[in-house]
């Protein structure tokens, strides 16, 4: 999180919290699996908010649950409108989490070394 003002952060974890609950008890979309709301930023005005999520799944899936996320906008927004107490409820945006697939990447490659590692050890020592 890396908003500017104390209220904005209060607003990010909010968010957080608020979004991952109507995602996973009150949308009844079956392309919405398997999805981590992974960082949220909202602009020190509060009208507008990034959700980064991390979808496990493959391309196709990641694109269709993106898409689902962002049809269900409207019905998200009026859900946290119900529950919060601010003047306007911010514009929200469903962004994958590049961050998040590098790691993965960067994670998979390596274990790929240390078991490549581990194989040339193993036949070194024959």
């Amino acid at each position: 999180m890396t908003s500017s003002t104390r209220r904005a952060e209060q607003l990010e974890k909010y968010l957080i919290r608020a979004v991952n609950n109507i995602i996973y008890k009150k949308i009844n979309d079956p392309r919405i699996k398997f999805v981590t709301i992974t960082r949220v930023w909202a602009s020190s005005d509060l009208r507008y908010a990034k959700i980064y999520v991390s979808i496990y799944g493959d391309e196709n899936h990641n694109e269709n649950c993106l898409k689902a996320l962002q049809g269900a906008t409207k019905f998200i927004r009026g859900e946290i409108g119900k529950e919060l107490k601010i003047r306007f409820v911010p514009e929200i945006k469903f962004l994958i989490d590049e961050n998040m697939e590098y790691q993965y990447r960067a994670s998979n490659i390596i274990e790929e070394m240390q078991q490549r590692e581990r194989l040339n050890k193993g036949e070194n020592e024959k």
